[in-house]
């Protein structure tokens, strides 16, 4: 799996520095118009829900952008059964930070997957990731969700938490509803 999230990776740097608009939406309604285009092509609703949360979280969350990099969420469905996104943002554990310190970005994409914390205290807020989390089980789809050297894998219902030798500057996402 390392050497397909290699391609994927070098693929969105790429697109992100040449500020591809095919597949950056740049401002949270062109991200909804294209959620709202794949789920009138798709009818997958549950999924189109997971996708929003994770988009959506681009928009709420970021401030700052890496140097160089688009501003926005990258999304990229053109692939059958294969869900591409990313931003090059804070990060999950830069996102976390005011509220809850997190010393790794492997704690803090536990932290993120498996507690009730949002970076937008005073907020209740902070069960996204729980909910995709849950979505994503509850399917038997696959996700590989990475912030900074830290990933959080579902497959066939397991979760596992793993630090990785790719650093990732923002946040990454691949979900997959068919063969794996």
């Amino acid at each position: 799996m390392n050497k397909k999230i290699s391609e994927i990776i070098q693929t969105i740097n790429k697109a992100s520095l040449q500020k591809n608009t095919d597949y950056f939406c740049t401002s949270r309604d062109i991200f909804q118009a294209r959620l709202d285009a794949y789920i009138a092509r798709t009818q997958q609703y549950l999924l189109s829900a997971v996708i929003g949360e994770i988009g959506n979280n681009t928009f709420d969350h970021n401030w700052d952008y890496a140097d160089g990099h688009a501003r926005g969420v990258y999304f990229n469905s053109e692939i059958s059964n294969e869900i591409i996104m990313a931003d090059f943002g804070r990060g999950l554990r830069n996102s976390l930070f005011s509220v809850r310190k997190c010393d790794t970005d492997l704690e803090a994409i536990k932290v993120a997957f498996t507690e009730q914390v949002s970076g937008r205290a005073p907020e209740q807020r902070g069960n996204g990731l729980k909910f995709v989390l849950e979505s994503v089980k509850e399917k038997n789809w696959y996700l590989y969700f990475q912030s900074g050297n830290a990933c959080c894998i579902i497959s066939d219902g397991q979760i596992d938490f793993l630090e990785t030798t790719i650093s990732f500057t923002g946040c990454l996402a691949v979900v997959k509803t068919g063969d794996k």
